[in-house]
């Protein structure tokens, strides 16, 4: 399956669980792409729900690779020193 899959709305502690239930269903059906851009918020739970999808992605034998990617997910990646692991690409 080639499509993106859109992650939307809020991506923080509160809708955590729901979040990563779709995104590992996600990455099971196949899609390697998560666009980011139709985040509303977030916090520094983006970034363990990406490194969570990467991880099944690994164990599906594919990278995932992250499109769209708001600024301030961008820095918190950076001041938590994991930008390089979360967006390789950046």
């Amino acid at each position: 399956m080639s499509d993106a899959y859109q992650v939307t709305g809020e991506l923080t502690l509160h809708s955590a669980s729901r979040q990563l239930t779709a995104g590992l269903a996600a990455v099971k059906q196949g899609r390697t792409v998560f666009d980011l851009s139709a985040i509303t918020q977030l916090d520094s739970t983006a970034l363990a729900f990406i490194l969570a999808c990467q991880r099944m992605a690994l164990k599906q034998k594919s990278t995932l690779r992250c499109t769209g990617i708001p600024v301030n997910l961008t820095n918190l990646a950076t001041l938590y020193g994991v930008a390089p692991l979360i967006f390789p690409n950046l």
